[in-house]
């Protein structure tokens, strides 16, 4: 096996409060290799925005990266100094931001937000040149009259329109690794299956890495080769994508799979998981899934259960893993 492109090892991200520090990514452990697609997928609130905001060294006051290491070949960014971090954004790695039309900023043009990027990482060129880029970005995502399109605002461009900017923004450095936190939120299912079809000829053309964040099973589905099932700020399951479909072995994961609508299912409700997820300031004691969990035992208040492999490439945090075909019944 080659050298992974980008190593997690026990990152812990916590946020100051009045009642000390609240963790939103605790102990999560991650690798990625070149030209891999990585799902990360859970409910809202289970921690997979700020993974990614960590690993982007951009999580804002009062939080902080307060254990763990984040590797991208070889070098832990996590003791980078502000002015290398900031090399290494556009460069090595980039992100594409939910919600376009709030993460592109409205009074500057789309050609200025792409080109500000590829300025910063190579002063040595000229307007016309940073220009002639900006005008590639945009044929590159396949944005029609890209000349045009380069002096236009976000609010002159529709939803699917503005995510492919984000996209041209987050390429124009030709990054190893992508992070695609929650790319087709808000759009519609067409739009949605236009976005990842690029993303994935993209990454085809380019050999890089992707991170995709998503609460979309589906989107999981199309896209990843390995998934990372996170709840309450940990990776409960891990393994490569069709093995999660088929053979989930934590409960939560099976939650989700089964409030998924099914055509070769005759089924008049869809499964649904009772409560919602801990806020990080209050977590059960034990595994933090236990209370919504139907197959808790009170053995799962006693300890959190670590991430262990059940099988070869598979690994589940519950003590009851592996989960029998009856009982998941």
């Amino acid at each position: 096996m080659s050298t992974p492109l980008l190593e997690i090892d026990g990152l812990r991200t916590v946020f100051r409060t009045s009642s000390g520090d609240v963790p939103a990514v605790d102990g999560v452990s991650l690798t990625v290799r070149r030209g891999q697609t990585l799902g990360v997928v859970g409910e809202s609130g289970c921690g997979k925005s700020v993974l990614s905001l960590s690993i982007m060294r951009l999580v804002a006051h009062p939080g902080r990266i307060a254990a763990g290491r984040v590797l991208l070949e070889g070098r832990d960014l996590a003791a980078l100094s502000a002015a290398q971090m900031r090399a290494v954004r556009g460069r090595d790695i980039a992100m594409i931001f939910q919600e376009p039309m709030t993460s592109l900023n409205p009074v500057h043009s789309v050609g200025f937000q792409i080109t500000e990027g590829l300025a910063a990482h190579e002063p040595g060129l000229s307007r016309a040149e940073l220009r002639d880029r900006g005008i590639e970005a945009l044929r590159r995502v396949r944005i029609p009259s890209p000349e045009r399109r380069l002096e236009e605002y976000p609010h002159q461009l529709s939803g699917g329109m503005r995510q492919r900017v984000m996209i041209a923004m987050a390429l124009a450095g030709s990054p190893k690794l992508l992070i695609a936190d929650e790319p087709t939120t808000a759009l519609d299912v067409t739009v949605q299956a236009q976005i990842l079809d690029l993303l994935r000829e993209l990454q085809a053309q380019m050999g890089m890495a992707i991170i995709l964040i998503t609460h979309d099973l589906g989107v999981v589905a199309e896209m990843a080769d390995e998934v990372a099932v996170m709840y309450a700020g940990k990776v409960v399951e891990r393994t490569d994508a069709r093995r999660l479909f088929d053979d989930p072995q934590h409960p939560y994961t099976l939650g989700l799979l089964g409030s998924i609508p099914r055509l070769d299912e005759e089924r008049e409700n869809l499964l649904a998981i009772t409560g919602s997820v801990p806020p990080p300031f209050a977590l059960p004691p034990g595994c933090r899934f236990a209370p919504r969990c139907p197959f808790a035992i009170p053995a799962c208040d006693a300890a959190q259960p670590p991430l262990l492999e059940v099988e070869p490439g598979h690994g589940a945090a519950c003590i009851r893993a592996p989960i029998e075909e009856s009982l998941a019944a």
